[in-house]
């Protein structure tokens, strides 16, 4: 298992080495920085509730969702295309 909270740099290194990749580069802005992004996109992006096929029945969670990409990309998760 790896300590994310050691000295060594991390950005080197895929921290999800099987379907993704993931790269850690400690803080990249200050936290009055993230709050302002954060409630910029919690106050713009068009939030939908996130819906899981659990015992063959579709369901929406309490997870919210907003999904952006190219028009030829797909995205599945628990039996629920995007």
């Amino acid at each position: 298992m790896m300590d994310l909270f050691n000295k060594k740099d991390l950005k080197d290194i895929n921290l999800l080495p099987q379907d993704g990749v993931v790269n850690y580069y400690g803080n990249i802005m200050s936290v009055v920085t993230a709050d302002r992004y954060l409630n910029c996109l919690m106050k713009t992006i068009d939030w939908k509730p996130d819906e899981a096929m659990i015992f063959g029945k579709r369901i929406l969670t309490k997870r919210k969702v907003a999904w952006y990409a190219d028009t030829n990309f797909k995205y599945t998760y628990s039996g629920t295309n995007s």
